[in-house]
C-alpha cells in the first residue's frame, strides 16, 4: 500500500502497536518503522490503542489527509459531505478514499458518494463501513449492500469486495462473523429474519478512469422489469442456468397458466429456504470466515 489516503472524519483504530504488527505478519504485509502514536482519545490511549494517522502511515502511505465539517478533533481540511460541491484541489487526489462509520451520520447521502466518487484517483479504492441492522440512533441510515453494489456499478466501478458483517456489542475486541454477499448465487433477504446482532456492511470499490455521476435504481426491480418487458417468466431472484428451475420452466412453457403456477411455487420455495437458512442464522451468502 502506498500513496495518499483520505478519511472521513477521525478514524477509530482499536489495536495496540502489537496487535498491529501481528496482524500484518500474518498477512504477510510488511509494514514500514516508525513509532506508533497513541489513540488521541485518552481513555483508548490507556488501553494501549494507537491512532489512525499511525496506523496508515505504517501501512505504507505517505499523505493522510482526514476531511470534515468541523475542526474539533484536528481535521486537515474542512468539507462539508451534504455540499454539492468538491473542492477542486481535493478532486481525483487520492489512492484511497476511507469511511469507516462517517457516511451515515451525513443527511445527504448521495451527495456524500459523489464526494468520495470525486476525491478518488483513477484506479484507487473507496472503502465503506456502514451499519445495516439493528443501530437505531447511531445515526440518520441503516443500508442494505444493494446500496453500494448498485451505486458502484451504476457508476462503472469494480467492486472487490462486499461483504455483511454480523460484528459484537464488545467492538474493540470482538469477534467478526463475515458474509460475502458479492459472489452470493442469491442476495434477497426476507424481511424480518436477520437475527438480532448488529450487522454492518463492508464495501470496496475500484474507481474507473472517469466519474459518470449516474444514479442508480435498486438491481434487483431493474431485473423485475427487464423479466416482465421481455416476458420472462423467471422469478424475481434468478434463474439458475440449467437448474431444476429453469428446467421445470422450460418443460411448462406451453402453457402461460402453468408457466405463473410454476413460476410462483419456485419463488414461494426459495423464500421459504432462504427463511430456513437465516433462522438458523445461515445467511444465503458465502461464509469469508471469523476474525
Amino acid at each position: 500500500m502506498s500513496g495518499r489516503v483520505v478519511t472521513l472524519g477521525s478514524q477509530h483504530v482499536y489495536a495496540t502497536a502489537e496487535e498491529v504488527e501481528s496482524m500484518a505478519r500474518g498477512q504477510g504485509v510488511t509494514l514500514r518503522h516508525h513509532n506508533f502514536e497513541p489513540h488521541r482519545e485518552p481513555a483508548l490511549a490507556a488501553r494501549g490503542f494507537v491512532s489512525d494517522r499511525s496506523l496508515l502511515t505504517s501501512l505504507g502511505f505517505s499523505d493522510i489527509v482526514r476531511v470534515d465539517v468541523s475542526n474539533y478533533e484536528a481535521c486537515d481540511e474542512i468539507l462539508d459531505l451534504n455540499g454539492p460541491e468538491t473542492p477542486p484541489a481535493l478532486q481525483g487526489q487520492f489512492d484511497l478514499v476511507l469511511d469507516s462509520g462517517t457516511l451515515e451520520h451525513v443527511f445527504d447521502f448521495p451527495a456524500a458518494l459523489r464526494h468520495c466518487c470525486r476525491l478518488v484517483r483513477p484506479g484507487g479504492r473507496i472503502v465503506h463501513l456502514t451499519p445495516s441492522s439493528n443501530c437505531v440512533e447511531h445515526g440518520f441510515y441503516s443500508v442494505s449492500p444493494t446500496l453500494f453494489y448498485d451505486f458502484y456499478r451504476a457508476n462503472r466501478h469494480e467492486l472487490a469486495d462486499l461483504f455483511l458483517c454480523r460484528i459484537p456489542i464488545d467492538l474493540p475486541r470482538g469477534e467478526w462473523q463475515v458474509f460475502d454477499y458479492l459472489n452470493a448465487p442469491l442476495r434477497m433477504i426476507p424481511i424480518g429474519m436477520l437475527d438480532q446482532s448488529i450487522w454492518f456492511t463492508w464495501s470496496v470499490s475500484i474507481a474507473p478512469d472517469r466519474f459518470d455521476d449516474s444514479t442508480p435504481q435498486q438491481g434487483f426491480y431493474e431485473q423485475t422489469w427487464r423479466d416482465a418487458d421481455q416476458n420472462d417468466l423467471k422469478d424475481a431472484g434468478g434463474i439458475a442456468e440449467g437448474g431444476k428451475a429453469e428446467r421445470l420452466l422450460k418443460a411448462v412453457q406451453f402453457s402461460p397458466g402453468l408457466t405463473r403456477i410454476s413460476s410462483s411455487a419456485i419463488g414461494k420455495w426459495r423464500t421459504f429456504v432462504n427463511a430456513r437458512r437465516v433462522r438458523r442464522h445461515q445467511l444465503p451468502y458465502p461464509s469469508v470466515g471469523r476474525f
